[in-house]
């Protein structure tokens, strides 16, 4: 279940970049050195998430039954980056069209021939047409602005346990810990005694809040 909802996120952030890519080329932005950094930067988050899928598959567990299994290590990893970096591209696609993102007309505003040839003057140019650019913005105010994208976002957080969660999982998973510390010894002129970092596995879950009702005013 982890992994299918760590590629249901990977394919999310594959269409923020999708949008921003196609952005960039619609609104003349592509050669902005900004604009530029910004895509690297989305592009850098999603193919962490996707490498880190990757891994999962190429490097999997085997279950009790001798079936593998996608590797829950670099799964968790791929879902703690998403969730690292999920608010930051979305920001970066609602601001990369600038205003244009909040004034795109809808489909409906073209059905009046007057008020299309003055969408036209106003959007259309470039090798696109008002229609088309308007499309595009309207499909990334969907992803990225929408109460949809409000939603799902509420929805992923208490259905996944939030980022928190995925951390405490990746560190009850992760068994190099003992490994990594006393690989160190190598490199000393000292002896030093055996290290355990074991118990880093078992960092204890923040207890979850529940609501508190008054039991007077629920009853009146």
């Amino acid at each position: 279940m982890l992994w299918h909802h760590s590629y249901g996120w990977l394919a999310k952030a594959e269409l923020t970049l999708g949008l921003g890519l196609a952005l960039a080329e619609i609104m003349g932005l592509k050669d902005n050195a900004q604009t530029i950094e910004q895509l690297v930067e989305m592009t850098v988050n999603v193919q962490t998430t996707r490498t880190c899928m990757t891994a999962a598959e190429l490097d999997p567990e085997t279950s009790v039954s001798g079936y593998p299994l996608p590797n829950q290590i670099h799964v968790a990893a791929a879902g703690v980056n998403t969730l690292k970096v999920r608010q930051r591209m979305g920001e970066i696609l609602r601001g990369l069209p600038g205003s244009s993102l909040i004034n795109a007309p809808a489909d409906t505003d073209f059905a009046d021939p007057a008020m299309a040839a003055e969408l036209e003057d106003a959007f259309g140019g470039g090798g696109y047409t008002a229609m088309q650019r308007a499309a595009l913005l309207q499909l990334a105010w969907d992803q990225v602005s929408s109460g949809l994208d409000g939603r799902e976002a509420a929805f992923e957080l208490h259905a996944s346990g939030g980022l928190e969660s995925w951390r405490r999982q990746l560190a009850a998973w992760f068994d190099g810990y003992n490994e990594l510390a006393n690989g160190v010894h190598g490199l000393l002129q000292v002896d030093l005694p055996a290290m355990d970092l074991s118990s880093l596995q078992g960092v204890p879950a923040v207890p979850r809040r529940m609501p508190q009702v008054n039991a007077e005013a629920a009853n009146p």
